[in-house]
């Protein structure tokens, strides 16, 4: 007996993954950690004017205009950097530093990563859980630490479904 195809029946040829989502290679930890060291030294110049502000006159019970220009200058800065940060994040998934070092957060399953996803689950959450006190030193520790597992995933990773990739 012959068997008849139905023609209203999903096809069966197995789906075709994305080739970019097959081709993550996950991140070295220590490409990983240069790349957190260039974003913390960027916003670490962003107060570089307001560290010379300071040295202008530290004995000064009131700030100098061109004090409160620095300052200003300074906030302006670091603004500028986190908005930019920001807009790269939304864009690819990587900082600044990420960004020159080569590498990406992306989805477990290699699918971009939103920006919600990464500014919610990756950094708000984290920063709430690490401003506990006594509790949130701890947390902070072994979420850095939990890299050195298997995976080689942060528990930040691990909460927003994350990794990090190369670009």
């Amino acid at each position: 007996m012959e068997e008849t195809q139905n023609p209203y029946a999903a096809p069966n040829a197995p789906a075709l993954p994305n080739a970019e989502w097959q081709q993550t290679v996950r991140a070295d930890r220590g490409m990983r950690l240069v790349a957190r060291l260039i974003d913390g030294g960027l916003y670490l110049v962003c107060f570089l004017p307001m560290f010379i502000a300071v040295a202008i006159d530290p004995e000064s019970k009131e700030p100098s205009a061109i004090q409160m220009a620095m300052m200003g200058l300074s906030f302006l800065l670091m603004l500028g950097l986190f908005v930019y940060n920001i807009v790269l994040l939304n864009e690819s998934g990587q900082t600044l530093g990420k960004r020159w070092i080569g590498i990406k957060i992306v989805r477990t399953d290699g699918s971009p990563a939103s920006l919600g996803r990464i500014l919610g689950l990756r950094m708000f959450v984290i920063a709430l859980i690490e401003a506990v006190p006594c509790l949130g030193s701890v947390f902070a520790l072994v979420n850095v630490l939990w890299i050195f597992g298997e995976d080689s995933l942060c528990l930040h990773d691990l909460m927003a479904d994350t990794k990090v990739v190369n670009a």
